[in-house]
């Protein structure tokens, strides 16, 4: 009676184990030769009732300038359309602000190359985006600030 009490523990323990919920999915950022990983700032998932919000998931990496930024993303991320947007100091000492293209073929990776007149690159963030009546709406956020090198 005990083995088959502790089997049936066992099987209970193993099959619950199966069921609980994936991590969320997380976002690689590489630049000047260091990596880093960074977990969502928020997540919102089609008809859950709660997001998951964590505004210290931010990421920091020291850069130089014109550096590009090489973004892997997990395929929970590229299932649905997704981009970057940044934002960078210019020549002048003004920040501006930019966006990729809209990434919607399944592509795992994007190399964000700063623009010409950017000294400084200060903020990376992925959104995985989704249609929603109509409209993309952000349903994932992942970020990066960079911090001058040297």
């Amino acid at each position: 009676m005990r083995r088959a009490i502790t089997a049936t523990l066992a099987v209970a323990t193993a099959v619950l184990a199966g069921c609980s919920a994936p991590p969320p999915p997380d976002v690689t950022f590489y630049t000047d030769g260091e990596s880093v990983v960074a977990s969502p700032m928020g997540l919102c998932e089609v008809g859950k009732d709660t997001c998951l919000q964590d505004e210290d998931a931010v990421v920091t990496l020291p850069t130089r300038k014109g550096q590009p930024v090489q973004i892997s993303v997990s395929s929970q991320v590229a299932n649905s359309p997704w981009g970057v947007v940044f934002s960078y100091v210019d020549r002048a000492g003004q920040q501006q602000a930019a966006s990729s293209r809209l990434i919607s073929d399944g592509s795992l990776a994007y190399t964000l190359v700063p623009p010409p007149d950017a000294e400084l690159l200060i903020y990376v963030e992925v959104q995985k985006l989704r249609a929603v009546q109509g409209k993309l709406v952000e349903t994932g956020i992942w970020g990066l600030t960079t911090r001058q090198r040297g």
